[in-house]
């Protein structure tokens, strides 16, 4: 982060709202009376409860998706275990620099989003955008139903300036290969949670989204790393409302496929 000459205040975190939008940004820095372009407001309790404690099963799906060149959309599409709303503070890199935004999503109806700029505004309504976004970390709090609960996976965000056709989720257990991801300017693969309710079999991987400024369209090779050995496993792909299954090579727990341009990625066993 940018550090700047302290003064009676320590290293911190400072809180920002977004007029209008119900996000807040914050930044880890020292405060300094040089360094005061946006408007300091009382600090957000951050999140610090056991993460990824929940079932897989009970795990909501979630997404998260390019809107333009400057704001990410975060949505719950659906939920398995009860709750009215969620917390969350995504993380991510910008070069050296490590941004964030906190903020809170009402689930009274789904899907639920909630758009989140990646950068941060002053009182007067100026912004700064952020600058070389890499990605990072998604945390996610639920409560409203008889148990809270927090998920945190990782999210990877490609500005795609050099027309790159191959790509992988931060953890590198995802491999995409397609021509007509170079057509595309931004890229996010997400780790979601869970998966939608309809998926039939056993996850053996990870799920990974993929999505884009414009919906996807064509083919691609998926390569995914399974969490145990199954031979049987197969790539399911997720369009949005209907499961697909392709024709998959599995060696170790490493299977790979030729699949549609979809939004969901998994290894299933049946």
């Amino acid at each position: 982060m940018k550090k700047n000459t302290p003064m009676m205040i320590g290293v911190g975190v400072v809180v920002v709202l977004l007029i209008g939008g119900g996000v807040f940004i914050y930044k880890k820095l020292t405060a300094s009376s040089s360094d005061n372009t946006v408007a300091q407001q009382p600090q957000k309790k951050r999140i610090t409860d056991p993460v990824n404690i929940v079932a897989e099963n009970d795990r909501p799906y979630v997404t998260v998706s390019p809107k333009d060149i400057h704001n990410i959309t975060l949505k719950v599409n659906e939920l398995k275990k009860p709750a009215t709303s969620a917390d969350f503070e995504l993380e991510y890199q910008t070069g050296t620099n490590l941004e964030g935004a906190v903020g809170a999503i009402a689930l009274d109806h789904l899907p639920a989003a909630k758009d989140i700029l990646l950068g941060s505004c002053s009182a007067g309504g100026a912004c700064r955008y952020h600058e070389e976004v890499a990605g990072g970390t998604l945390l996610l709090k639920f409560s409203g139903g008889p148990d809270s609960y927090t998920l945190k996976q990782d999210w990877k965000y490609i500005e795609n300036k050099t027309r790159e056709t191959q790509f992988s989720s931060k953890d590198a257990y995802f491999q995409i290969e397609s021509k007509d991801l170079g057509l595309q300017k931004i890229l996010i693969i997400y780790n979601t949670p869970g998966f939608p309710k309809n998926l039939t079999g056993t996850a053996v991987s990870e799920g990974y989204t993929v999505s884009a400024l414009t919906p996807l369209q064509g083919s691609a090779n998926v390569t995914i790393r399974m969490k145990e050995d199954a031979p049987k496993a197969v790539i399911m792909g997720y369009d949005g409302q209907n499961w697909k299954e392709f024709p998959t090579k599995v060696d170790g727990k490493t299977a790979t496929a030729t699949v549609n341009l979809v939004q969901l990625y998994v290894a299933v066993k049946k």
